[in-house]
């Protein structure tokens, strides 16, 4: 589950491109990583979430 690690390190990342602020004008690149941290760590709870129920899981 490297999503655990890399979707938070992503966000962190993207937080401090954006120099830790909402105001202003933020870099593009600094956003797309904030949103795709977001959402990789979204996914990654919920395949962790389906992956400790009984059956096979998720997927």
């Amino acid at each position: 589950m490297l999503g655990i690690v890399l979707g938070p390190a992503a966000i962190v990342c993207g937080w401090l491109a954006m120099g830790r602020s909402w105001a202003g004008s933020r870099p593009v690149t600094a956003v797309v990583a904030l949103v795709l941290g977001a959402i990789d760590t979204l996914l990654a709870l919920i395949l962790l979430a389906g992956a400790t129920t009984w059956g096979p899981g998720m997927f």
